[in-house]
């Protein structure tokens, strides 16, 4: 019934700017991410030279 909600979608819906800078928001350990935010932290992940420029 309970379904994962991605993380940072929630962070950015239910805290304050101020609040997702500070390290104490910040949960470490598997979290649960959303295809538009996954895709995000794969291509950071990535090395520079195969990275896709935002145009």
């Amino acid at each position: 019934m309970k379904e994962p909600i991605c993380i940072d979608c929630w962070r950015r819906d239910h805290l304050t700017f101020v609040q997702r800078l500070d390290p104490a928001y910040v949960k470490p350990g598997p979290v649960h991410r959303c295809a538009m935010h996954k895709a995000y932290f794969e291509d950071l992940n990535k090395a520079p030279e195969t990275r896709q420029e935002a145009a």
